[in-house]
């Protein structure tokens, strides 16, 4: 990773979380490696050390004496200069550690990971965490997320750093996988869907919409191919009328995904709003899957319920969908029709996603954050 490291004073960063070192939780990976990297007196406490640490010492292990279990955080609280979380669950979580010590923190509020909107319980959880005298700032990374702590008086303007945005893996933007495309180097289109399920069926990520756009699809043509990665199964939603032309690969890391990528030409993300926590919850746009496969020039087909675009063009950069099944397969025959129109749409879309969530940039603009405050 580039960028001078930087001993800040003798006293530690310590990042405190409830899922790092999990592989599957790339985001963190990046992040969280990057400031490992970058401060030689970071450590990272994680209170599922025991259950993840040895894969990640085993693809980590310039940084696996950085990462330690929650038992050995210092509970003299002499040693750390400042806390660092991600996600509204840690930051509350952790509450007790920083007010204990009285030391600062800061902490990014993503959507998900504890925080929904229109919930006394999280609005209650907000305003401890967002106006403690020990908040230096919350990095938040989607409008909506900062009109809302906003408008009812969470917070502040002057604490908040606006990164739009999230942190991907450094290597996505630089895969050395060549690309296979249609009518050239393989037979059959591919669509995939990439998600993690956290409700029955999926619902909230529209795998029901999904399924029923893939039969539609099935129907019309035989050189479609279907691709469902994440917790889901056969059993899921019945695909009988599918058979082989659907492939489930279960939950993935990172390695497996330049290869995957290379072979997709379109990502279907048919997400859903306030499903999975009625009137609450939402995901940020786009998601982090949708993310990493536009950065591997595959063209994203996404939904955007609640109007968060503000960086991309559609049918340019991508394509807005409407979560209706036949509606999907239509626009998806238009392109399977002209595949020189979508493998121009998924290079906009490549060469945009990297302008846009660039590594560097990410990470450049969060170290920014940091510095000021250590």
């Amino acid at each position: 990773m580039k960028g001078q490291k930087l001993m800040i004073n003798q006293k530690k960063i310590a990042i405190l979380d409830d899922y790092f070192p999990n592989l599957t939780t790339g985001f963190r990976i990046s992040e969280f490696n990057y400031y490992l990297e970058k401060y030689p007196n970071c450590e990272v406490y994680a209170t599922r050390y025991d259950m993840h640490h040895h894969e990640y010492a085993a693809v980590y292990p310039q940084y696996k004496d950085k990462v330690k279990p929650f038992t050995q955080f210092d509970w003299t609280g002499q040693s750390y200069a400042l806390y660092y979380m991600v996600f509204l669950s840690n930051a509350a979580a952790f509450h007790f550690v920083y007010e204990m010590f009285n030391t600062p923190f800061i902490f990014e509020l993503y959507p998900g990971g504890g925080f929904w909107i229109n919930d006394d319980e999280i609005d209650a959880r907000l305003i401890k965490v967002l106006q403690s005298p020990l908040l230096r700032k919350v990095i938040v990374t989607q409008k909506r997320t900062y009109d809302y702590i906003t408008s009812r008086g969470f917070v502040t303007p002057d604490k908040i750093a606006y990164i739009y945005g999230m942190v991907t893996y450094p290597e996505y933007f630089h895969s050395t996988v060549p690309k296979r495309f249609y009518g050239k180097d393989k037979n059959t289109l591919d669509i995939c869907f990439v998600a993690h399920k956290y409700m029955p069926t999926g619902m909230d990520k529209g795998y029901p919409i999904f399924i029923e756009m893939c039969k539609k699809l099935a129907s019309i043509t035989e050189d479609i191919r279907f691709h469902v990665v994440g917790n889901f199964d056969r059993d899921e939603i019945d695909v009988s009328e599918l058979g082989s032309r659907i492939v489930f690969y279960g939950l993935r890391d990172k390695s497996f995904f330049p290869q995957f990528f290379s072979g997709m030409d379109m990502i279907v993300s048919p997400n859903l709003p306030f499903v999975l926590i009625p009137g609450k919850n939402f995901d940020g746009f786009p998601t982090g899957c949708c993310i990493d496969a536009a950065l591997h020039n595959v063209a994203v087909f996404c939904t955007d319920e609640l109007n968060m675009n503000d960086h991309f063009e559609h049918k340019k950069d991508l394509f807005i969908i409407h979560a209706d099944a036949g509606k999907i397969a239509e626009s998806i025959m238009e392109y399977y029709q002209s595949p020189e129109k979508l493998y121009s749409m998924s290079a906009c879309g490549q060469a945009k996603f990297r302008e846009i969530f660039d590594f560097e940039k990410q990470m450049r603009d969060r170290v920014s954050v940091i510095e000021q405050y250590v």
